[in-house]
């Protein structure tokens, strides 16, 4: 909860609004102000002015400036706003039993959650192809059942935000980076064009996996960041999810960026190629019995993943 929000983009100042000065610098437009489910209520938002995600506004009609209204974060996503729940949970300003409601919610097994991680893993061969070709780094097969197995172990299936269209990438969006070293780089992909940059030493070996030259070493590692999801003015839906490349090499003292983009996730043509079952490049028949075999482990090892129809 906040006594301040911004009425405006990231850069605006945080005020203490009341209903007058909503409506001034709103002039009560779309999205700041739509009605709520029910049509018949009309709801004013706010940014955060923390994270930057959406706030409800409350007491607005309240006259007394001091401790109202308040802003309270949107749990779901507002049409019109970016929502990026991982940066609404880390906020300062979220409410403590809310966060500890909201954890528990979002870690619950659910029908669904059982549903799409055997969707993943009957379809990841087609979700490994669809990463490599959307980001230019082709994981190896030890890696990608490690990514898998992290996938599964931190519950991140359960995640509201994870659908069977963003699996190319939420299943790889992990707490943790992966070491570039000897993984297949597509040579003509950003990726490659930054590394060359920043670590002349570098080079695509046989297969185009990345090595070094010479006796140098290359300490490279890339990951996944931020899923962010947002309408866009045509009323289509539109994710985004951050790709980084850091140089992690010892001597430094600190991690060097070496590239980072924002990837435009293209959730309905990962879905039509499930649809077609068309055949990934580089990822075979396999590699769906290898995750079927991750998954089988990480049942057997939590027996309280279960579903029902596995129990009985």
């Amino acid at each position: 909860m906040s006594e301040f929000v911004r009425l405006g983009d990231t850069t605006t100042a945080p005020v203490r609004v009341d209903l007058n000065m909503f409506e001034r610098l709103t002039r009560g437009k779309h999205p700041w102000a739509q009605y709520d489910s029910s049509k018949k209520k009309v709801q004013r938002f706010g940014l955060c002015p923390e994270c930057n995600n959406a706030m409800v506004l409350v007491n607005i009609h309240n006259p007394e400036p001091q401790v109202t209204p308040h802003g309270r974060h949107r749990l779901k996503r507002v049409d019109g706003f970016e929502y990026c729940l991982e940066e609404i949970l880390g906020c300062p300003l979220l409410d403590s039993r809310l966060k500890s409601d909201l954890e528990a919610d979002i870690t619950a097994l659910t029908p669904e959650a059982v549903e799409l991680r055997e969707f993943l893993v009957e379809n990841f061969n087609l979700a490994a192809g669809m990463f490599a070709e959307t980001t230019g780094i082709s994981p190896s097969k030890t890696m990608l059942r490690k990514m898998l197995r992290l996938f599964f172990e931190d519950r991140w299936y359960r995640w509201p935000t994870v659908t069977k269209g963003n699996l190319p990438w939420t299943f790889a969006r992990l707490t943790c980076n992966f070491n570039l070293y000897k993984q297949k780089i597509r040579p003509e992909s950003a990726v490659w064009t930054a590394v060359q940059k920043h670590v002349p030493h570098a080079a695509l070996g046989e297969y185009g996996r990345l090595e070094a030259r010479g006796s140098h070493r290359v300490y490279l590692e890339f990951g996944l960041g931020q899923h962010k999801v947002r309408s866009t003015q045509d009323g289509r839906i539109r994710e985004t999810i951050s790709l980084h490349v850091l140089n992690t090499d010892p001597v430094a003292k600190v991690d060097e960026p070496v590239f980072e983009t924002t990837l435009d996730l293209n959730t309905e043509e990962f879905l039509r190629r499930v649809a077609h079952k068309l055949h990934p490049a580089g990822y075979g028949a396999e590699l769906v019995e290898e995750a079927r075999m991750v998954l089988a482990d990480y049942l057997h090892n939590h027996p309280e993943a279960r579903s029902p129809e596995v129990e009985t």
